[in-house]
């Protein structure tokens, strides 16, 4: 019998199927990857150790499938982190079933890291210090995660309220969309937000007339990073 001309496992179709399976399940077991394979459980431990390189297996495959060139990081940094971010969760929300799974993972991949030096020398480049840069990416990143998860969340996610009990939310809910525009608008609101608390975090540029005065924003910056360890910036 002539051997296939296609092998029947690899690395790619691993972590596709992997995804697939986290989208439809919203779990992970090698059983049910095998099952999804056509394969044996076995076989697959001839491409992979186990189910954390199969995760990062499927966090590859999203990569794949984020184009390189969604943001452009030669322009202003807010609008390039802003780009980056809807990138980022329009990449997430294909596959809603499997964010729990890539958001508790380290991340080993060089595909990722390629990404995120991307991001940390925007930002860097913009002035912000060393000891800034990753929390200003894991808030942005834990951001667009909630985010993505939200676009598969029912269109109303708070109902039954009485004005009596609760006239200040009843009158909030009056305006708030109740479809997918409600998801749409959040974040847009919340990525404004957090793009502007991310410029009042910038360090005082010293000018020709001394420093700039700090903000009462950047005190309390300098002040934390006092606190652990952090060297100002």
């Amino acid at each position: 019998m002539p051997r296939p001309r296609t092998p029947l496992l690899d690395r790619r179709r691993i972590g596709a199927a992997a995804l697939r399976l986290a989208d439809d399940q919203g779990v992970l077991t090698i059983p049910a990857l095998a099952r999804e394979l056509g394969v044996a459980p076995s076989a697959l431990y001839h491409h992979v150790s186990g189910r954390d390189e199969i995760i990062s297996l499927m966090r590859e495959e999203l990569a794949l499938e984020t184009s390189p060139d969604a943001w452009d990081a030669a322009q202003p940094w807010g609008q390039a982190l802003e780009e980056w971010a809807r990138s980022y969760r329009k990449a997430f929300a294909a596959h809603p079933g499997a964010v729990p799974l890539l958001a508790t993972a380290p991340l080993a991949e060089p595909l990722l890291h390629a990404m995120y030096e991307k991001v940390a020398r925007l930002l860097l480049t913009a002035g912000f210090g060393e000891s800034q840069v990753m929390p200003l990416i894991t808030a942005m990143e834990s951001f667009i995660l909630g985010s993505a998860l939200d676009l598969v969340a029912p269109p109303v996610m708070v109902r039954d309220v009485t004005r009596e009990t609760a006239p200040h939310l009843t009158a909030v809910l009056a305006h708030t969309p109740a479809d997918h525009r409600r998801a749409e608008l959040a974040f847009d609101v919340g990525l404004r937000a957090l793009i502007t608390g991310f410029r009042a975090l910038l360090p005082p540029v010293t000018g020709a007339h001394g420093p700039t005065p700090l903000t009462p924003l950047t005190q309390v910056t300098q002040v934390t990073q006092g606190l652990t360890g952090g060297a100002p910036s």
